[in-house]
């Protein structure tokens, strides 16, 4: 596959950027370049089950990711994280799904139960969940967050907006017994990170009560008895991301492995959407950006009417829509993370009609972009053998991750 050099390198507005983020952004640019982008290449290709198999470049590109610290950017020093600003922590973000926004989703993901752990205060579940996790090179443990169910996908991210709440009965229930929960059903092949993943934090009905809000969200170590796996998801885009179902049969877990019940889940629901949401908005931005990189690179390369494409003044025009898609967008995603993410660190309310504004608009432009891509490589644009087939993949996908475009508008306008 041809790959093109890191041509466009989005422009930075933000004037007061430390030496240390830009040190840190840049070792980010090169890892991106030098291992994601390849590996995400060779992964693209490979069979779900290969994927995950022991010798997979897929551990590779975790246990690298963990060595340079890109999955305990925001963590404590006393935990050994860095401290990373939501800023610093964005700017990685963009930057790692410029490489492949697949593997930039499993490395966002991984340290997510160890982050939960810390955000409740709890002494015991930081020493379990958090402090093994940021003390250790951290790729031997690997997290997930299992919302999505086979009945019930965009129907949890609605739970908090009463003129969207749906009637019905979760696919995971979760019942009191004594001082344990006991877990039993499933969720479906849309869990990110399931299939390689060691621990998860679980969003579970609590009782058969009629009604999705009536939740609850819990750490669930997933090497406890009654717990089993489906195959990984065969999937058109996000490839070297791995998702498939799980599967709990009687699992028991103690009381305080449950964070959130009753009148706290749609909260911790919210929070969770809104810093997921303003997540997807930088990888999109990072999706766009490739994209965008490799169409201009092929048009100052492709010989056409006897000079280079982007010589013609319809190409230069689509040039110039897709570098302001990328600019907006690095701009929009950047603004909304920070503001987010510093406003949940601190336990302050969010704005998660922001995020969806930044999730929707920077996916539908990394589509509109990736699009236009194809379109500028002509019929090589149709063949695996140039970056721009699978970035309009990858594009398409993130319209749905996380909640699907339209969809998110309808809770984003129901807050206007």
């Amino acid at each position: 596959m041809q790959t093109a050099a890191h041509v466009y390198e989005a422009f930075e507005y933000d004037l007061s950027l430390t030496a240390e983020q830009l040190q840190i952004r840049d070792t980010a640019r090169r890892f991106a370049a030098e291992v994601l982008r390849p590996a995400g290449i060779a992964i693209d290709r490979m069979t779900p089950e290969a994927v995950i198999a022991p010798g997979s470049p897929l551990y590779r590109v975790l246990a690298q990711a963990a060595e340079l610290g890109f999955t305990k950017l925001s963590a404590p020093a006393a935990l050994g994280g860095l401290e990373a600003s939501p800023a610093t922590a964005h700017m990685v973000l963009e930057e790692l799904s410029w490489g492949n926004v697949g593997l930039a989703g499993a490395i966002f993901l991984a340290p997510y139960p160890a982050g939960a752990a810390l955000a409740t205060g709890n002494s015991e579940l930081i020493a379990e969940f958090s402090a093994p996790y940021f003390s250790q090179a951290g790729a031997s443990i690997i997290g997930c967050w299992a919302i999505t169910e086979p009945d019930h996908g965009s129907d949890h991210l609605g739970v908090m907006r009463p003129d969207l709440k749906v009637k019905g009965c979760g696919n995971l229930i979760a019942r009191r017994d004594g001082d344990a929960w006991v877990l039993s059903g499933q969720k479906s092949a849309w869990v990110s990170n399931a299939p390689i993943a060691t621990v998860a934090v679980v969003n579970v009905q609590l009782g058969s009560s009629d009604g999705l809000d009536n939740g609850g969200v819990c750490f669930v170590p997933l090497n406890l008895p009654g717990i089993s796996r489906g195959r990984p998801l065969d999937k058109h885009a996000f490839r070297a991301l791995p998702q498939g179902e799980i599967f709990f049969d009687e699992v028991r877990i103690p009381r305080r492995y449950m964070i959130a019940e009753g009148a706290t889940y749609t909260a911790h629901v919210e929070g969770t959407l809104t810093a997921f949401n303003a997540a997807v908005g930088a990888m999109a931005t990072g999706i766009a950006r490739a994209a965008f990189d490799c169409a201009l690179a092929y048009t100052k390369t492709r010989i056409q009417g006897g000079r280079p494409i982007f010589e013609h003044q319809s190409v230069r025009a689509r040039l110039f829509r897709m570098a302001s898609l990328v600019r907006a967008s690095h701009a929009l995603s950047r603004d909304v993370y920070v503001y987010n993410l510093t406003r949940l660190s601190r336990g302050e309310p969010a704005r998660l009609d922001h995020s969806i504004t930044s999730k929707v608009f920077c996916s539908d432009a990394a589509f509109e972009v990736a699009t236009m891509a194809v379109q500028l490589h002509g019929g090589n644009g149709m063949t695996r053998e140039y970056a721009a087939e699978m970035l309009l993949r990858d594009a398409t996908a993130c319209t749905i991750a996380d909640g699907e475009n339209n969809y998110l508008g309808l809770i984003a306008a129901s807050m206007l």
